[in-house]
Parts: structure tokens; sequence; C-alpha cells
């Protein structure tokens, strides 16, 4: 990322800013790479803008720079992202609404005012955020688009538009929050159009349906007509389903989405993610156990039997399904566990009706038999509740030394500080509380009896 802060401090003196202007302008720019000037960024930008080709870029680029001059935006023209912008708005200097020179600034903020310029170059009627924001970034096509929305066109009308929409997913796109980029505003008017909620539609926006390939757009559409009608879509499970919806798709293109449940799709998917990891590992590694001795613990919550265990994982696919739930990275410890390094533990809970959680990924030394690492989902730390289960572990089995333990206590001991000080605070503020009542009670007293 480029970075202007040495010159932060330059002062911009009329004179010698529209000499340079002037100057750059006039001569025969070449390549050149911004250096933390002011001058360094201009010969850049000029020299992407040819003075024989697109005269009228060029021309629009220096009436901006001159314009933004005279209206004192000298933080903006210190700025490299900011000059950028100036250089994309130049991009379009021939289909500006009003005069550059007509522009006003209000406001000191640089993106305000970037932005203000952004609306009155281009638009006479509203148009979304989301697109206006494409002049911060790269891709001319949606900075078009805030151009043609800005002069009344249609949204069915804009050029290049990869999908087909319908009146209701137009009018969704025009109403997109501005949290989208432009294809995922596209996703998400579209799943809207489907009859997707808010939440289901966000998630179809976000997701990998979003990096939109007009080709097989036919096919695609029907995915989102598909999850558009459920009720509960995950996004890291439907990126999975995407993804092998994609490899199958792309086998057979006579593949679709007929008579398809979301539920087998997720067992389809991780099936394929297996074989994929398979073929990529090209042999499944297997270990002995380790001979510690698990966890089978049966305990009763809530008028329900569950069972808390440890399991040892003994081969590469074990691994994977584990690290495939909790969502880390523990597939890769299949050799440290064939050479005998470590060996990895799932504890897990299970209920009454067999429902089996995956609560923590405990990884043991056998070295010295001591746990090196325990993980959540996500790589977070274990709850209270996991912390016991594990603790009871180690104090039964023959791990010594548990980093674990030591976390525990650790943990009990901050929950202790926590509710000495919830105490605390309470009887803080209890006796603050009469204090003030006994205030007010004086005070209406002597009021009363002053009458």
């Amino acid at each position: 990322m480029k970075t202007n802060w040495n010159t932060k401090n330059i002062n911009i003196r009329e004179n010698s800013f529209l000499k340079l202007v002037d100057k750059i302008d006039k001569s025969n720019n070449k390549p050149t790479r911004y250096k933390g000037t002011i001058e360094t960024m201009l010969l850049e930008f000029f020299g992407k803008t040819s003075k024989k080709k697109y005269i009228w870029k060029r021309a629009t680029f220096k009436r901006l720079l001159i314009h933004a001059y005279k209206q004192k935006c000298y933080g903006l023209l210190r700025d490299y992202k900011s000059v950028e912008v100036l250089h994309n708005i130049s991009s379009f200097g021939n289909q500006m609404v009003r005069e550059i020179e007509s522009w006003e600034r209000k406001g000191f903020d640089k993106e305000e005012q970037l932005r203000s310029l952004i609306r009155h170059s281009f638009a006479i009627y509203e148009t979304p955020v989301f697109l206006e924001n494409t002049f911060f970034e790269f891709d001319k096509k949606f900075m078009l688009w805030y151009l043609q929305l800005g002069k009344g066109k249609s949204v069915k009308d804009l050029s290049q538009m990869p999908i087909h929409l319908t009146n209701k997913m137009a009018h969704e796109f025009k109403n997109t929050p501005n949290i989208f980029k432009p294809n995922e505003a596209l996703r998400f008017a579209q799943a809207l159009g489907f009859g997707a909620s808010i939440k289901t539609a966000k998630v179809i926006g976000f997701s990998k349906l979003s990096n939109i390939n007009e080709s097989e757009e036919k096919f695609w559409e029907t995915v989102v007509l598909f999850f558009a009608k459920e009720t509960n879509v995950n996004a890291k499970d439907l990126d999975k389903i995407l993804e092998f919806l994609t490899y199958k798709y792309r086998e057979n293109k006579k593949f679709s989405m007929k008579n398809r449940t979301q539920r087998a799709l997720i067992f389809q998917a991780l099936e394929w993610e297996k074989n994929v990891y398979k073929a990529e590992i090209g042999e499944i590694l297997n270990w002995e156990t380790s001979g510690i001795t698990p966890l089978n613990l049966e305990k009763n919550e809530n008028g329900e039997k569950v069972v808390y265990k440890t399991v040892e994982l003994l081969n590469s696919i074990a691994l994977f399904d584990e690290g495939n739930a909790m969502h880390h990275c523990v597939a890769d410890y299949d050799k440290d566990c064939k050479e005998g390094v470590s060996t990895i533990f799932s504890l897990q809970r299970v209920s009454e009706n067999k429902l089996t959680e995956r609560l923590v990924t405990i990884e043991v030394g056998l070295d010295e038999k001591k746990i090196i690492e325990a993980k959540a989902k996500f790589n977070e730390e274990p709850n209270e509740k996991s912390l016991q289960m594990i603790d009871l572990w180690v104090n039964n089995s023959q791990i010594k030394g548990s980093y674990d333990a030591v976390e525990y206590e650790n943990y009990m001991n901050a929950v202790a500080i926590e509710n000495a000080n919830h105490v605390n605070s309470d009887e803080d503020f209890d006796t603050k509380a009469r204090i003030v009542f006994w205030i007010i009670f004086f005070i209406i007293k002597a009021i009363l009896l002053s009458r």
C-alpha cells in the first residue's frame, strides 16, 4: 500500500504547485513510480494519461487538480489514494453532467470532498453509495454503472450486465446497503428477488456466488434460486457446497439442482472434499494408539444423561474430519503422529439421543506425555466446562504436568477476581444508592417544613 507520510508537512504554495502541474502536463512523461513526494506522485499519474489518446482525460485530470487546489483541498492533494480517485474521475471527463469549476468544497474531510465531487460530476439522480465506492477502487465498468444510473438509466440496461434481473431485483439492487461490492450486490438483489430473507440473501451475496462467470450463469442462477428458498443457510457450509457444485458442473454440464436437498449437498461436499484431501496427500497415514487412558464420564445435565469422552485420532482422515468440524488445521499433524512425536485427542460430548458435539482438540506430546495445546472451534480457548473435563482426564490418566491444568487454574482465578470485582461494584452501587435516597429524603422534608 502506498503511503504519503513524509509529505504531510509540505506546504503547497500556489505558484509552485500550479507551475508544477503545468510543467508536468506539458512534458513528455515517462513511466514514473511514486517516491513519497508530490512531484513523483503527479509524474506517475500524468505518465498514465496519454497526451495523444483520450486528450480530454488528461485535460480533465489537470482541471481537477487545479480546482481542488483553488478550493483549498490541500490534504486531498497531498494524499496518493485521493489523487488516484481524481485520476479515476478524469477517466470519464467527457461524460460529466456539470462543470468541474462549479463544484464547491464543503468540510475538511478529504473522503467526503471526493464523494461530493463524484456526485457533482456524474449524478443527476440519486445513485447507490456502493457504486460511488468503486471510484476508490479500480474497476471502470462499475464506475460506468454509477454514471449511467446517475443519468437516469435503468439497472436492467446497464452496460455488460452479467445476470438477468427482474424488476424487483433491479429495485433491490439500487437499494443495496453500501457494505456490498457491485457483484455481491447483484447476488444479494437476485436472492431477494427469488424470495430469500435478508439474512439468507446476505449469506448468498457475500459467498463465492459473487464471482460471477457469465458463461455459466444459467446454472448458477438455479443455485441462487435453490438457496434463496432455504431458511437456514450457513456461510461456511455454503462455500463448501459451492466448491463441490463448481467441480460437478464443470465435470458434467448436465448436472442440475433438481431433486436436491441442502443436507444431502453438505454431506456430498464433505465427502468430495475428503476425497480431494486423500488425493492431495497421496497416502493415508495410520499410527498405533499411545496407550493413554481415555476419559469416559457419564453425567446428568438438566435431567439428561450425557457422556464426556476423549477419542484418540489414529489416522489422517480422522484428523481431517476433526479439523473440518472444528475449523482449524489439525490435519497437518499427521506426520508428527505417525513419527510418534505427539498424538491427538478429541474431547466430545455425547447426548442421550447419540448426538456428538466436538468440544476441544487436544495435542499430547508423547515424549513427556504432557498436553502441548488444547483448542476449541476456530482455535479459541476451551470454555470452563471443557477445562474441567480435561483436568479430570489428566488426573485420571498417564498425562502429567498438564498445560491445561495450569490454564484451568489461571482461568478459575481470573473468574474469581472478576466475580469479586463484580460484587464490590454492586456493593459500591448499593452504598451510593442509599446515600442518594437519604439526600433526596432530607431535601423533600426541608421543603415541606418550610411551607
